[in-house]
């Protein structure tokens, strides 16, 4: 008999509807992650295989388990989006690859793990030396998604920022804009990350550099998960131009900052687009749902989800799958700029 999205409401206790949401990772679902585990670990029980159960019933025969170390905190995640996207692709294709999902704790220890049998670990963001360690005590097969920390040692997942950037200043140069700013920070990390340069404002500076189009006072520092402050900084920059010197476009590390720089624009009367065009990183549902929709640069994040389960599998060990490879790998993943309203061709005034 075959399992079907009723019975598994009658084990968990929670809705058909709310079932299906969680198994097919729908975004704009929020649950804890007890309830997600409750639910993942029954349908995989039951040997779940999906939609009104008219299908061949799903037989799970792997008993890989991969762990998820997260970056943020889910209330950091609220904020930024990005890295919540990336572990629920995560987690969708584990599942439909029949492997088991836990999640790491973090504390100031590091990374500890609720099961002892771990064949893999995917770490999303950036870590500490101290964090990584902890994760190697584990379990040394560690993919990262998102940061690249050892390419001797370690498989990784990353976007190539610097043609995301080319895409999105090539693209207002064909609008007709030469006097673009950005907003985010330098660098990234705190004192328990790995302090790096900020890659996609490091490759801003040298493309218009390289083209005699830089200027400084079109740079904003700011955070990149904190849209009040960006909203702030923003607003004191443009209080301190002259209407006549402002940029005529904005690339943003992320859609919080853009979004925070639609807000400080419109208590100044400015414009988006008609005076102002903006261009985002990251590509969630947040760029198709603010006003206007956001022109951004797409990471393919399911994609890079699905290459980092990948990677991960490859080098795993278990009883019925040996490692394919002994030595790491490094993908880089090309984005897309995806055209929306937040854009739009400069026209100088008479």
């Amino acid at each position: 008999m075959a399992v079907t999205l009723k019975m598994l409401a009658e084990y968990t206790g929670f809705s058909p509807a709310t079932i299906s949401r969680v198994l097919n990772n729908d975004p704009s679902m929020t649950v804890s992650e007890e309830t997600r585990r409750i639910i993942f670990d029954t349908a995989k029980k039951l040997g779940y295989a999906g939609g009104s159960g008219r299908r061949t019933q799903r037989i799970i025969t792997d008993t890989m388990t991969i762990g998820i170390a997260e970056m943020l905190s889910p209330a950091e995640q609220m904020t930024d989006p990005y890295f919540m996207y990336l572990k629920n692709f995560v987690e969708q294709t584990c599942y439909e690859r029949n492997v088991q999902t836990v999640m790491l704790r973090a504390d100031a220890d590091g990374y500890h793990a609720l099961s002892s049998e771990i064949n893999g670990i995917i770490a999303i963001g950036y870590f500490s030396d101290a964090q990584i360690a902890s994760m190697q005590m584990l379990c040394n097969n560690i993919t990262f998604l998102d940061s690249s920390p050892d390419e001797l040692q370690h498989d990784s997942v990353v976007l190539n920022f610097e043609l995301g950037m080319k895409q999105a200043l090539d693209y207002l140069r064909e609008l007709g804009h030469i006097r673009i700013g950005f907003i985010g920070p330098k660098r990234l990390g705190d004192d328990v990350k790995r302090i790096v340069q900020e890659p996609r404002r490091r490759y801003y500076e040298h493309y218009m550099r390289e083209r005699g189009l830089f200027r400084s006072d079109f740079v904003i520092e700011a955070p990149m998960r904190d849209r009040m402050v960006v909203e702030n900084e923003f607003s004191m920059r443009l209080r301190t131009m002259h209407q006549d010197n402002l940029p005529t476009a904005i690339v943003t590390v992320n859609e919080e900052c853009a979004i925070g720089a639609i807000h400080a624009l419109r208590n100044m009367q400015v414009r988006v687009p008609e005076d102002i065009s903006i261009v985002s990183f990251n590509d969630t549902v947040m760029s198709s749902v603010v006003e206007p929709p956001l022109t951004s640069i797409s990471p393919h994040l399911d994609y890079m989800a699905a290459m980092a389960v990948q990677l991960a599998m490859q080098r795993a060990s278990t009883p019925a799958h040996q490692p394919e490879r002994r030595y790491p790998q490094k993908i880089v993943i090309p984005p897309a700029l995806v055209k929306r309203s937040s854009t739009a061709p400069y026209i100088e005034e008479e």
